[in-house]
């Protein structure tokens, strides 16, 4: 991780950045609130401090977010949420976290604190305490930095996305190891541990998993390590979809102009015709999605897409009431996924595919009628009934995900269909990277 301080490169790794900026006193402190380990503790907190940051990168690149990032950090570097405080100032900071978490992560707080307690081994309600002290002890590092540097709300954000741009992004594996991905390319040699938030960039790649870090209590407090945790998640604050228009709050956002939702066959053979690539280090095929564009759902928040996404195209055939669902040619009106994985030959979801899974779920929340069919698909190699099941496992998978992040059962339906439907044809890897697939079309506006 690179970090440019007045022409000087230096080089820090997220684990040790945050092991400086939550000290062995607060982590016992912690310990004593919620009767955990602080073993475990300590690394939920490790993988919590991505999420606020993915969070709060994105939220500053939305509406009113550099004013709103900048005034409340500069509040928690002022109340010194680094260091012990009175119990008064404590509990009022903590209520703060929570309600920044709640507000950044909207229906998908308790999602995220859930994969938090399953990784780190810790009870709902202590993962949820490590996401607000996460929240502060962030807000207290943007804070510092802000003030040593002179930032403004608008340089301050310029930072932030120009540093973005020399990171790789950390992500949270459903076993809740750490890993590094980078898009297209194999795993760059670990300078050091590497914690995890819980999604990652489009596209996958490699992976690898990194020596644990040993706690190292009471260290001094080194500043420019804290600008490498504000680093981490620039990339990943762009891939955040819903975010309320103001830190605590909802505001004004432009709806993108929509593009039409044509068959699945079409969908990927236009898809193919205006870019995107095949990926062979992740036997993916990478999406062009179009220009990004920001979706403004009826409930308020935001989605930051492409014009030729998944979430624009299922968004414009539930909005226009000249579209109609085809009740005759049912193999008309399906979508393809751009952005949903699975672990080659395995029914597991990466996890950048939670981030378009959850998209999803969340327009179709605004869309209560609404009724959705989940298409599983495969290529044509191997044994065909092996592939059918495999298909119907993971249209059942990604169905019990969105279930998982409040869609009712009764309005999701899964069914796999092997190879039979191949959009092209299966004689290169890219052909059958793009007949590895899930869609979804609606049945029921």
């Amino acid at each position: 991780m690179l970090v440019r301080t007045g022409g000087t490169t230096m080089e820090q790794s997220l684990a040790n950045v945050t092991q400086v900026a939550f000290s062995a006193e607060m982590l016992e402190q912690l310990a004593h609130e919620t009767q955990e380990s602080a073993a475990s503790l300590r690394t939920a907190f490790q993988r919590a401090v991505p999420v606020v940051v993915q969070a709060l990168a994105g939220r500053v690149s939305g509406p009113d977010g550099p004013e709103a990032v900048w005034k409340l950090s500069r509040e928690a570097y002022g109340a010194s949420v680094l260091e012990p405080m009175a119990t008064a100032n404590h509990e009022s900071w903590v209520q703060r976290g929570e309600s920044l978490m709640r507000g950044l992560l909207g229906e998908t707080y308790h999602f995220t604190a859930l994969r938090l307690a399953t990784a780190a081994g810790l009870s709902q309600a202590a993962a949820e305490r490590v996401l607000s002290a996460a929240a502060v002890a962030t807000l207290g590092v943007i804070g510092e930095h802000s003030q040593e540097q002179h930032l403004t709300p608008p340089t301050l954000a310029e930072w932030l996305t120009r540093e973005g741009s020399t990171l790789h992004e950390s992500m949270l594996t459903d076993t809740g190891q750490p890993v590094l991905t980078t898009a297209g390319q194999g795993p760059p040699a670990a300078t050091g541990p590497v914690t995890a938030g819980p999604w990652a960039a489009v596209g996958g790649g490699q992976a690898y998993t990194p020596a644990a870090a040993p706690l190292a209590p009471n260290r001094p407090l080194v500043r420019w390590q804290w600008g490498a945790l504000l680093l981490a998640a620039v990339v990943l604050g762009y891939l955040f979809g819903n975010r309320p228009g103001s830190l605590f709050g909802r505001g004004e956002v432009s709806l993108a102009p929509p593009t039409p939702v044509i068959s699945a066959a079409a969908a990927n053979a236009n898809t193919a015709a205006t870019g995107g690539r095949y990926d062979a280090a992740s036997g993916n095929y990478i999406y062009d999605t179009g220009q990004p564009i920001i979706l403004r759902l009826a409930d308020g928040t935001t989605q930051k897409v492409g014009a030729n996404s998944t979430e624009n195209r299922l968004f414009t055939f539930l909005a226009d009431p000249a579209i109609q669902v085809d009740s005759v040619n049912r193999t008309k009106g399906w979508i393809n996924f751009d952005r949903v994985y699975f672990e080659p030959g395995a029914t597991t979801l990466t996890d950048e595919s939670f981030m378009q899974l959850r998209n999803v779920a969340s327009i179709l929340k605004t869309f209560p009628t609404a009724v959705v069919k989940l298409g599983g698909y495969t290529d044509s190699t191997g044994n065909p009934l092996k592939n059918f099941q495999l298909s119907e496992t993971r249209a059942q998978t990604a169905m019990l995900a969105m279930a998982g992040m409040g869609i009712d059962m009764n309005r999701i339906q899964a069914k796999g269909y092997g190879g039979k439907y191949f959009i092209t044809p299966n004689a290169t890897p890219e052909g059958r990277a793009l007949n590895r697939r899930i869609s979804i079309r609606v049945i029921k506006k």
